[in-house]
This record gives structure tokens, C-alpha cells and sequence, in this order.
């Protein structure tokens, strides 16, 4: 960048210059032809009075009326290109050079260079995360917004610059009006950058900001498992358990769930925390794994799964998840908390079918979309992972 405004520069000055010595050799080759022009028009007046055609009166005249001519044009002519005429275009050609220069620098210090630059780059495909991170630190320290600084901060946190994205996260919130309805879920994004950016582990400094997000919205699931987290730390297993559980409860998430459920395992284990103290919140669950052809089965943008369990010649589920096929790479958890009616769960059923259905993201009515795939009498709470091969 800065190559090519120095060779702009270079081209503007110049520019002027071939400019103004363009005119300047302009005004001498006229005045070598109009002497050259004097000093014919002086020889024809000679020959003329030696042929008789010219008395010496009229010649003298004629000769007066040239010298004349020649001391008007040249008392024009150093008029015109004086000392202060040179000196007033010497300084037009100064503003007109700072006026460009001035023109461009301002363009470049004000930032639409870049923005220009990166919407190149992004129409082109040629984005780098460098790229990336270099524009959205411009964004931020030109605009200073809320939105700036947490776009900055999340792609700290892809790019594992944690400590960065702590400190982008805290010019967000301190941006943030304390009663915005964003507020908790940035803090909560804020509080996972801390545990991130403090090895893995749990700090004060994470647990207070978990707690004022607990304070909120008491039912958070990743602010109960970061809890969780800091009470396995300090060696309180029940604690630990009773948060994991509760995140367990208000999660939606199967991979979520699976790692919860083997961190409770763990902490009941270090803690000696057996059922009869302290009941397990999921009693019943079916593992499923979808897998698919995908020479033959296209995922589109609106696609939404739907995972559930039936009883044998019941058509309302007693567990169902709703699901993205991003989300099909790893099992899906279904459990006693899935279900549609507190009444009916999991808990009630030895064997159940299980169906995949294929909906319209904005479809909210579960009749709505087609079965691609299904099996029938699973039983609950077996030891297994079902696998269904889905196809249209």
C-alpha cells in the first residue's frame, strides 16, 4: 500500500512538472520565432529601399514600428512570467499537489481503503483470518461499538487467542447498557473466554462472573456447567453434581448432555455420592446414531430434524429432539426430560419406535414433514448405541 501511494505521488509531481516546463518551452520557442520573424521583415525593408520601392523616411518608420512591436512583446512577455507571476504558480502548484496527496491520505487515515480492500476480498473468496482479524481490529478501534468488540472477541476465541478475547469481551460489556436484553448471554460468553484463557480451569474471577449470570437467569445451562466446574475444583462433588444436573435439565443439547453425564459420573465417583443420596435427574435414555448416503441424501439451509420416540401404535412422542444434520456427527441423546407431556416419559416404557422425520425449519406443527427413517422395539435403557440409516 504504501509502494503504490508513493508511486502515485511520484506520477502527480510529475505530472505538474511536465506540466508547467511544457509551458514554459512553449513561451520560448515563441519567442525565438518572433525574433527570427523581426529579423527577416528588417532584411526585406533593406532590400526594399535599395530597389527604390521604399524612400529612407518610410524604411525608418518601418523599422520603428518593429523595434516597437518586439519592446511591447517582451515588456509582455516579462510581465507575464515576472518574479511573483512564477512565484504564484510555483504555490498553485503546491496546493494542487497537497490538495490530491491530502485528498488520498485522508482516505487512507479515515479507513475506506480497507473496507473497500476487504469487500474485494470477500466477493473473491480470498478472506485469510488474518485478513479477518486485521479488519475487525480496524472496525473496532474506528468505531468503538458494542457489536464491533464482540465480533472481535469471538474470533479471538476461534482463534485461540483467549487472553485477547477476554479483554474484547470486557470492552464489549462496558459498552453494553446494564439492561440490555443481550446482556446475559455475553457475560456468559465472557465468562467461558476466562476458563479458556486461564488453561481449562476455574478461577474467582470466572465464578463471579457466573454467578451474576445465575443471578439473572437462574435455569442458564452453561453457566450451571461452569459452575459445576468450579465447585469439582474446590472438591465439592455434590455441588458439582447438583449444578451438572440442573444444566443437564435446561440443556437441549445431546453432545452437551453425554459430557455432562460423564463429569457427573465422575464427580459421584470422587465424592462417593451414591443414588440413594442424591437421585439421578436422568433415569431413562435411548442413544441413537444417525448415519446417511450422502451421494444421495442432500442437506439444504431450512433442513430440521426431528428425533423421537413412540410407544407401539401411539403416534405423539414421549421423547422427541429437534435436531440441525450439522448436529448428526456424533449420537443423539434422548432422555425422560424430552418428552412432550410431564405425564408420559421415557420411565414408562420398556420398548419404544423410533422415528426420524425430516422438516421446514419453520414449521412448528410436529405432523408436518417426512419419515426417512425408522426402528421399531428398542429397548430403554439398553446398553447400546441404535444406529438408523435415514434416506429419501
Amino acid at each position: 500500500m504504501m509502494i503504490a501511494y508513493l508511486a502515485m505521488a511520484s506520477l502527480l509531481v510529475l505530472s505538474l512538472v511536465y506540466l508547467f516546463g511544457s509551458l514554459t518551452h512553449r513561451r520560448d520557442r515563441g519567442a525565438e520565432v518572433r525574433q527570427a520573424f523581426a529579423l527577416v521583415r528588417r532584411e526585406e525593408i533593406a532590400q526594399e529601399q535599395e530597389a527604390g520601392r521604399l524612400t529612407a523616411s518610410e524604411a525608418s518608420q518601418l523599422l520603428q514600428d518593429i523595434d516597437h512591436e518586439v519592446r511591447v512583446v517582451k515588456s509582455k512577455e516579462r510581465f507575464s512570467f515576472s518574479t511573483d507571476t512564477s512565484f504564484a504558480r510555483w504555490i498553485m502548484l503546491g496546493v494542487m499537489a497537497v490538495t490530491v496527496l491530502g485528498s488520498v491520505s485522508l482516505y487512507q487515515q479515515m479507513g475506506y481503503s480497507k473496507e473497500v480492500l476487504f469487500t474485494q476480498d470477500l466477493q473473491k473468496q480470498q478472506l485469510t483470518p488474518e485478513k479477518i482479524t486485521d479488519f475487525l481490529m480496524y472496525r473496532s478501534a474506528r468505531y468503538d461499538r458494542v457489536e464491533d468488540w464482540y465480533y472481535l472477541a469471538n474470533d479471538y476465541l476461534e482463534a485461540e487467542q483467549y487472553q485477547n478475547a477476554v479483554i474484547a469481551f470486557e470492552t464489549a460489556l462496558e459498552k453494553l447498557p446494564r439492561n440490555a436484553e443481550n446482556r446475559v448471554s455475553l457475560l456468559v460468553e465472557y465468562a467461558q473466554a476466562i476458563f479458556y484463557a486461564n488453561g481449562g480451569q476455574s478461577s474467582d474471577k470466572m465464578l463471579k462472573v457466573v454467578d451474576a449470570v445465575l443471578q439473572v437467569e437462574p435455569t442458564q445451562p452453561t453457566a450451571l456447567d461452569l459452575k459445576g466446574v468450579a465447585e469439582f475444583a474446590k472438591g465439592h462433588y455434590l455441588g458439582a453434581v447438583l449444578a451438572w444436573q440442573e444444566a443437564i435439565r435446561y440443556s437441549a443439547h445431546s453432545q452437551e448432555r453425554l459430557a455432562l453425564l460423564s463429569a457427573i459420573g465422575k464427580a459421584r465417583e470422587l465424592g462417593r455420592i451414591d443414588y440413594q443420596q442424591l437421585a439421578p435427574i436422568i433415569t431413562d435414555q435411548l442413544a441413537v446414531k444417525i448415519t446417511w448416503d450422502a451421494s444421495k441424501l442432500r442437506w439444504h439451509q431450512d433442513d430440521v430434524l426431528l428425533v423421537y420416540a413412540v410407544l407401539k401404535g401411539q403416534t405423539m412422542p414421549i421423547a422427541i429432539q429437534r435436531l440441525f444434520p450439522e448436529d448428526l456427527d456424533r449420537p443423539v441423546l434422548l432422555t425422560n426430560l424430552d418428552s412432550l407431556m410431564p405425564t408420559v416419559t421415557l420411565a414408562e416404557a420398556d420398548k419404544v419406535d423410533l422415528v426420524v422425520k425430516l422438516a421446514n425449519i419453520n414449521d412448528d406443527d410436529l405432523t408436518k414433514g417426512q419419515i426417512i427413517g425408522m426402528k421399531r422395539d428398542l429397548l430403554v435403557n439398553h446398553n447400546e448405541i441404535f444406529v438408523i440409516n435415514v434416506a429419501l
